[in-house]
């Protein structure tokens, strides 16, 4: 029974991080065709209007997770899903009402583009959707599905674009809405495969006083700090150094970024087991048996890699790799790996609902983070900042983990694998 149980576990994890693995192999043939017919002006302008579409996930208001929560928690998991789709929707339609306020008041002082901002809208938009709908796959356990809509809602939508460049340059606001055309197409089949088959009439009128929201609030808030530090070093190369700085920046950090799907994908069905595993008073074992490949065999690896990273860079991007791109992805190889075991961690405090004490760690660390940043910046080095990403998500790891080492007592390793990993990191750049 239990064998049968690890099965299950691991078979749907390796769909939930099938999408960044596929997303991997797309990475390796749009990035280079990219740089080469549009160059790294172009293709940093391209990919930060995909950044920005990482607010979604505030906007939703925490729906998507509850979604995964309080759906396996339900016996009438149809119905919890009808609501909080439904509730997704009203929120879209408010969040788009002053979407729409604020591009009358652009008309008039223009703060951004129009047609850029049209853009961002519904790239935002379409995300909301999509996060509640993700949320509702994880919670009915509908992880083949969840693999084959992440991969082209995330996966090709950013990478397959690039490849019209071949045929005809276009400009990134062109490749962008040929990006969103993909999302659209994405939530309406989705949609339709989850709820084309309900009545209208049960959809509008059910209540939706049978689900609790009471996290609700420290979901918002977890999402909005989580954008914050993924964006807000991004966001300042871009406005403080470039474009240009922005794309030698992305490359290595998207590339290795990858890695953490292996751990969302984890995240993702660990949810559902956790939050069951509260209403039922069980704990479960998956994320002792995650938290030990993170630990263990994941860093092993990227050590294996860090002698090949200087090959494959000039193989992969040619006249446009250097000894920046390959630090930088170095450093990210190491930033990315805490991050995953941070998900792992986090995903124990969303699903026993204790996302307020994450919230509070992230809050209480952000002005520390923000002024650090903003000082690397100044320096005008792309190597400070990055390190200074990387003693974020150390910090970060130290303060969540330390909180729950009682209940998962192999934590304690970590440390000492990290200041190891750290030390080999700093031997292996070439400065």
């Amino acid at each position: 029974m239990k064998n049968k149980t690890y099965k299950k576990f691991f078979i749907n994890s390796f769909l939930s991080s099938m999408p960044g693995f596929l997303s991997i192999l797309l990475s390796f043939l749009s990035i280079p065709i990219y740089l080469k017919y549009g160059g790294k002006e172009e293709y940093g302008n391209y990919i930060f209007l995909h950044f920005l579409s990482f607010v979604a996930p505030v906007l939703n208001f925490g729906l998507g997770k509850i979604s995964s929560i309080s759906i396996v928690q339900n016996k009438n998991r149809d119905a919890t899903a009808l609501v909080l789709f439904y509730k997704t929707i009203k929120n879209s339609l408010i969040v788009l009402l002053f979407f729409f306020l604020f591009f009358i008041i652009n008309k008039f002082f223009s703060f951004i583009n129009s047609d850029v901002f049209i853009l961002i809208t519904l790239s935002i938009f379409f995300t909301i959707l999509f996060v509640t709908i993700e949320g509702i796959f994880q919670g009915k356990e509908l992880f083949f599905g969840l693999m084959l809509i992440n991969l082209f809602f995330y996966g090709v939508s950013l990478s397959l674009p690039p490849f019209l460049l071949i045929f005809q340059y276009k400009n990134y606001e062109n490749l962008f809405f040929i990006s969103l055309i993909i999302k659209a197409v994405i939530i309406i089949i989705s949609s339709y495969y989850l709820f084309g088959n309900k009545h209208l009439k049960f959809f509008y009128n059910y209540p939706d006083t049978v689900l609790c929201y009471s996290d609700q609030k420290w979901f918002s808030i977890s999402n909005l700090l989580n954008i914050a530090y993924d964006i807000m070093d991004k966001y300042l190369i871009k406005l403080h150094i470039g474009s240009a700085a922005l794309a030698i920046y992305s490359i290595p950090q998207q590339l290795t970024g990858k890695l953490s799907i292996l751990s969302k994908g984890i995240s993702a069905v660990l949810l559902p087991i956790i939050a069951l595993g509260k209403k039922n008073k069980f704990i479960t074992n998956d994320l002792l048996i995650s938290l030990k490949i993170f630990i263990f065999v994941i860093p092993f690896l990227i050590f294996l890699f860090f002698n090949f990273f200087d090959i494959f860079f000039e193989i992969w991007l040619g006249k446009n790799s250097s000894n920046e791109i390959v630090n930088l992805a170095k450093i990210f190889s190491v930033v990315v790996w805490i991050s995953c075991l941070s998900h792992l961690v986090i995903s124990y405090y969303e699903g026993s609902g204790n996302i307020k004490k994450n919230s509070i760690i992230e809050i209480i660390f952000f002005p520390f983070f923000l002024i650090f940043l903003y000082i690397s910046i100044l320096e005008r080095n792309l190597l400070i900042i990055a390190f200074i990403v990387l003693f974020k998500e150390i910090v970060l790891f130290l303060f969540r983990s330390i909180k729950i080492i009682k209940q998962f007592r192999i934590i304690k390793y970590s440390y000492l694998i990290i200041l190891f990993m750290c030390c080999l990191l700093f031997n292996s750049l070439k400065i």
